[in-house]
């Protein structure tokens, strides 16, 4: 009998944070509903090719200012007299809502919904990317920093407050001016001025001031903790420490700052696109977009909304995914988690 006795006493393990975390994040909708957003966008933007090949097609990155379409059985030009009462000048034909030209024409005649999706690719790349990127440099800064402490602190937290007090569009206009031109030199590593690479550095190195110093903080407080100090009275080496101890505690951190670190990179992409020094031509991004439709505001209004509103979908999907993650992830708020 006593052999049979562990067999009714079940071994149920707790759930990890990290399940618990998925647990309450399955259950926040406006998380959910946000991510789906952000995938079916991303989806979209990577089926460009096969949506300007099969759906519209036409080239969106040619200039067919001389071209015609089919529209309800008749033959439309896509660049069309303005309605002026002159009719002065030509403007490129609207939207159409189905088939080639959805949302019309740029000025040189392009089909803006394939561009569009073709932006939509940089745009959410060199965000992404940067974010990464990002937070990748502002972890190794903040866990320096707070771990390390003395000297080591001071210098580094001075030299972020530089960064932090330099606007962070001017420190990235300032930045993308000097390279735009001749590229970046690293050494024997050359990256061209119309390597997708430039703005992403660009855009990660402005935004590590505001990604390192809540990880700085965060890190300081685990210094302090029990089970660090244990660590340190054992004589555990102080890498190992790090490895073990102190980055699987941040790794939250990072995770919460990661859609907002993205939201502002894409906005950061889209400023400098649209001041001509982020994406270079013939590339496509949702701020070279919004350039090109900024001459048809009055006419084609549709050529500059489009891009706008899928800027502000996503940002508002990664603001909102992000307030979701911190939720879930919030280890004071464990009767949330429960439910």
């Amino acid at each position: 009998m006593t052999d049979l006795a562990p067999t009714f006493a079940q071994d149920t393990k707790p759930p990890g944070p990290w399940r618990m975390a998925l647990r309450s994040l399955r259950h926040n909708r406006s998380a959910l509903f946000s991510f789906a957003i952000l995938v079916f966008l991303a989806v979209a933007s990577l089926l460009a090719p096969y949506y300007a090949r099969y759906v519209a097609h036409t080239d969106p990155f040619v200039s067919n200012v001389a071209g015609a379409i089919t529209v309800g059985g008749q033959e439309v030009d896509i660049m069309q007299p303005n309605d002026n009462p002159l009719h002065l000048g030509l403007s490129p034909i609207g939207p159409t809502w189905h088939g080639a030209y959805m949302l019309g024409a740029d000025s040189q005649g392009r089909d803006v919904a394939a561009r569009l999706l073709y932006g939509g690719r940089n745009s959410l790349l060199i965000s992404f990317c940067s974010a990464v990127l990002c937070l990748v440099m502002a972890a190794a800064v903040g866990i320096t920093a707070g771990f390390c402490g003395g000297i080591i602190d001071t210098v580094l937290s001075r030299m972020m407050d530089i960064m932090w007090s330099v606007p962070v569009y001017l420190f990235a206009i300032s930045l993308s001016i000097v390279t735009v031109s001749d590229g970046l030199h690293l050494g024997p590593f050359v990256i061209e001025s119309d390597n997708l690479l430039l703005p992403i550095c660009i855009i990660a190195l402005v935004y590590v001031p505001y990604a390192a110093r809540p990880i700085r903080g965060r890190v300081m407080a685990l210094r302090e903790a029990e089970f660090v100090m244990a660590a340190r009275c054992l004589g555990v080496p102080r890498w190992r420490i790090v490895l073990q101890d102190i980055l699987p505690n941040v790794t939250s951190t990072l995770v919460v700052l990661g859609p907002l670190i993205m939201a502002m990179s894409l906005l950061a992409e889209s400023a400098l696109s649209f001041l001509s020094i982020g994406v270079q031509a013939p590339a496509a991004s949702w701020g070279t977009l919004i350039q090109d439709g900024e001459g048809l505001i009055y006419t084609r209004p549709m050529v500059a909304i489009a891009p706008g509103l899928a800027i502000i979908a996503v940002v508002l999907a990664l603001n909102i995914l992000g307030d979701g993650l911190r939720d879930a992830l919030d280890v004071r708020d464990a009767s949330h988690r429960e439910q």
